[in-house]
C-alpha cells in the first residue's frame, strides 16, 4: 500500500499512524498478525524499528 501525497498532503511524522489506521480500517490486518515498521531518520544515519502485534 502506498500513501499518495496528493490524497493526504505532507503528513511528516504522522505518516506511520495514518498508514496503520488505514491498514486496520480497510481490513488488511487480522488478530495475531504482526507489522514490522522501519522508519529511517534522514540526515542522522539511524533508523527506528518496531514490531507491532495486532490484537
Amino acid at each position: 500500500m502506498v500513501y499518495e501525497f496528493i490524497y493526504g498532503g505532507n503528513t511528516g511524522a504522522a505518516s506511520i499512524y495514518i498508514m496503520l489506521e488505514e491498514l486496520l480500517n480497510e481490513g488488511h490486518l487480522a488478530e495475531g498478525e504482526q507489522v514490522l515498521c522501519i522508519v529511517p531518520e534522514s540526515g542522522r544515519f539511524q533508523i527506528s524499528i518496531m514490531l507491532l502485534s495486532v490484537v
